[in-house]
């Protein structure tokens, strides 16, 4: 790599993909980021173009390209990450046979209920270490397998979605072992015990009912797999035609690593739309510790690790809705002076005495981690409640829940770790000061907002020969981070209100949601 060289980190959630371009040797980076958007056939149903997914990828990598001096030169190696779960059917040049079934889809949700009331997800989570839910590929398949067989029939493979931009760009169809890993048709405990390589799970493919069907799940890649960028692809995209482009990983172990996190020395919490709370373990031990917490996912990730993943729709999405859906006069008012509504809002919480009464959040809007169907509420409301408060118990009740989460995680644990924490709330520091305070760790925050592009880019940059390792790649590209201690003198006061917030949590996760 020469010294004005560049890597390039591709990304592609559930409704946007991004291009990072890092000029490593200058420590700067630019992102582009293109929609992507979904479709709902009927009520539950999640789907997307792959076509459209691929030409929006190509056209963020274009436009950056444009903006950087000479850049298809430039560009040593494309790294990869993209959500995980979900299925990409794809034929044997990697184009689409169908629409993308996305991993919110839950079209088999009435089959997940009866392998669950049959035990299946125990004996599931045994193998995969991954719990039972209705966006995996094999109840989307076992779907597909009843209502689309002719769909399945023309389709060589069934693959993630980082996958399926992997065969646009190198013209390979392949599977890589991260991904692969994430969505429970995979044996990972018995590839925890030396097997050289990730195989299918005879015990899933035989429960979901794909034993026709067990031909589509290939035979999984290294993460650090790298091909070349075929001339159509460089077409697309403006790149040089031969540019090492590397596998990659699915998008949380992307995050983990890009937290600069390799080890199991660390929590990493990502919080976003999602509660993404995750432990790195020694792949021994990965079986063990999955039975005893039930991770909602795992997957195997760099370095011979497992992450465990605890997750749930409990997190920063709760305050968007409180404040554009229910508590509207706050941002109204913030909106008519000229200020930022989430910033002025979290300032406001930062100055406000709280008191051990104050009410309390419950942030279900979009489910629980028990319950897809469970709903949120405010609990403890007197006269006396206004917006301060009513917003306040928002942005506390979002840092309980992930609480709530890392503990699972803890009690695997030998001691209580640390913290990293990504996604918007780390834009307030008092929002970052509140997870301290309840989670009573430290936390540290990065300035660096694509984490995942990090991880992605520092292979790309082991790939292309300019860092030993990844870790070495991310200490580069994403070298500051700040901490927030915990406040003693508050140790006390949140645990009263965190044993108040379990027990309301609890109470509200048994409730017959279902209609």
């Amino acid at each position: 790599m020469t010294d004005d060289g560049l890597l390039l980190a591709i990304d592609a959630g559930g409704s946007v993909v991004k291009a990072t371009l890092f000029e490593f040797a200058a420590g700067t980076s630019a992102t582009v980021a293109r929609p992507v958007p979904l479709t709902h056939p009927a009520p539950g149903e999640s789907e997307r173009d792959p076509d459209a997914l691929w030409r929006a990828a190509a056209e963020c990598v274009q436009e950056l390209l444009a903006d950087a001096q000479d850049a298809p030169r430039r560009v040593s190696a494309v790294g990869l990450t993209a959500h995980g779960n979900g299925v990409y059917l794809v034929d044997s040049d990697g184009r689409p046979t169908r629409a993308a079934v996305m991993a919110a889809d839950t079209r088999a949700a009435p089959l997940v209920r009866r392998w669950t009331a049959d035990g299946l997800g125990e004996s599931l989570q045994a193998r995969s270490w991954n719990g039972l839910w209705a966006g995996q590929p094999g109840p989307i398949l076992a779907v597909l397998a009843r209502t689309e067989p002719a769909e399945l029939a023309a389709s060589y493979a069934a693959v993630s979605c980082k996958d399926y931009l992997w065969a646009q760009l190198t013209g390979v169809v392949e599977t890589e072992l991260s991904a692969a890993s994430a969505g429970a048709l995979y044996d990972s405990a018995g590839w925890a015990t030396g097997r050289s390589r990730l195989e299918v799970s005879e015990h899933a493919i035989e429960a979901f009912g794909l034993t026709r069907w067990q031909h589509l799940l290939l035979a999984p890649v290294a993460s650090e797999t790298t091909r070349p960028l075929t001339r159509e692809a460089a077409e697309a995209t403006g790149l040089l035609p031969g540019t090492p482009v590397i596998a990659g990983v699915v998008d949380n172990a992307a995050m983990q690593h890009g937290s600069g996190v390799l080890d199991s020395d660390t929590i990493c919490i990502g919080a976003g739309t999602w509660s993404i709370n995750q432990v790195l373990v020694p792949a021994r031990q990965a079986s063990e510790a999955a039975m005893s917490i039930r991770p909602n996912a795992a997957n195997i990730a760099l370095g011979g690790m497992a992450l465990l993943c605890e997750a749930s729709p409990t997190s920063a999405s709760n305050l968007d809705w409180a404040l554009n859906r229910a508590v509207r006069g706050a941002a109204i008012g913030d909106l008519a002076a000229g200020l930022d509504v989430y910033a002025a809002r979290l300032q406001r919480e930062g100055q406000r005495t709280r008191r051990l009464d104050d009410p309390m959040f419950l942030p279900f809007i979009d489910g629980s981690r028990a319950d897809s169907g469970a709903r949120g509420a405010w609990v403890g409301l007197s006269s006396a409640t206004g917006e301060d408060e009513l917003l306040g118990a928002v942005v506390e009740g979002i840092c309980l829940e992930h609480r709530r989460h890392v503990d699972r995680l803890q009690a695997a644990l030998p001691r209580p770790l640390p913290v990293r924490l990504s996604g918007g709330a780390t834009r307030s520091e008092q929002w970052c000061q509140r997870f301290a305070d309840i989670l009573g760790v430290p936390v540290e925050t990065s300035v660096v907002a694509e984490l995942g592009s990090v991880c992605v880019g520092a292979m790309a940059g082991v790939g292309a020969g300019v860092f030993t390792d990844v870790a070495a790649g991310v200490q580069v590209l994403n070298p500051r981070w700040r901490t927030h201690q915990p406040d003693s003198a508050r140790i006390e006061f949140e645990a009263a209100r965190y044993a108040r917030y379990c027990a309301l949590a609890d109470h509200f996760d048994k409730l017959p949601w279902e209609a």
